[in-house]
C-alpha cells in the first residue's frame, strides 16, 4: 500500500487526465447520491468545463482545490471556496472520493490538510454542508472538530425527495 500525497492545484500543473479523472469523480453515480447541489451537464461539456477553471485556478482568490492521488491516481479531491465580501475569512468546503477509494482514510487526511490550508490563509472558520443521511462525511468532519450548527429540514431536494441539510462549521 502506497503513501497518499495531497498536492495543491494551484502549484501544479494538472494535466488532462488529472481533469478527467476529476470530472469521473464528480460524474461517478455513487458519489452524485451525496453530493448537496449538483447538475451534471454531461462529461464532455463538464471537461471542457473543469480544464477552463483549472486554467483560471492560480489567479482565482475565491477557490483553492487540494488533490489527493495514490499509487498515481487521482483519487479525490477538496475545494474551498471563500464566501462573500463580509465573509472573506470564512470559505465553504466540499469534498469527493473515487467510490473505490471510500473507507481508507483519504476524506480524513484531505479535511486535515484543508484545515491547515485554511490556517495559513488567515481564514477563521470553514463549514460543510451535507446531506443530513450522509453519515460518513458526518463522521468525518465531527472526528476534525466540525460542529453541527443546525439541522436544515427539507433544504434540498434530489429527484422527487426532499432531504435535510446538515450545517457543520469549525473555528479556526
Amino acid at each position: 500500500m502506497g503513501d497518499l500525497q495531497i498536492l495543491n492545484a494551484k502549484q501544479i500543473h494538472l494535466s488532462e487526465e488529472d481533469v478527467k479523472s476529476i470530472v469521473e469523480i464528480e460524474c461517478h453515480p455513487k458519489v452524485q447520491e451525496w453530493l448537496y447541489e449538483y447538475v451534471n451537464p454531461g462529461i464532455k461539456k463538464e471537461f471542457k468545463d473543469y480544464k477552463e477553471f483549472f486554467k483560471g485556478l492560480p489567479k482565482n482568490r475565491k477557490a483553492d482545490i487540494l488533490i489527493a492521488r495514490y499509487e498515481g491516481f487521482l483519487v479525490g479531491f477538496v475545494a474551498m471556496w471563500r464566501l462573500g465580501e463580509y465573509m472573506e475569512h470564512v470559505a465553504s468546503i466540499g469534498i469527493s472520493v473515487h467510490p473505490h477509494y471510500w473507507g481508507k482514510g483519504f476524506a480524513t487526511q484531505l479535511i486535515n490538510a484543508t484545515i491547515e490550508l485554511a490556517r495559513k490563509k488567515k481564514l477563521k472558520r470553514l463549514e460543510v454542508e451535507t446531506l443530513s443521511e450522509n453519515t460518513p462525511m458526518r463522521y468525518v468532519v465531527e472526528k476534525q472538530g466540525f460542529k453541527l450548527e443546525s439541522l436544515r429540514k427539507n433544504r434540498i431536494k434530489k429527484g422527487e425527495q426532499y432531504h435535510d441539510g446538515a450545517v457543520y462549521s469549525l473555528l479556526l
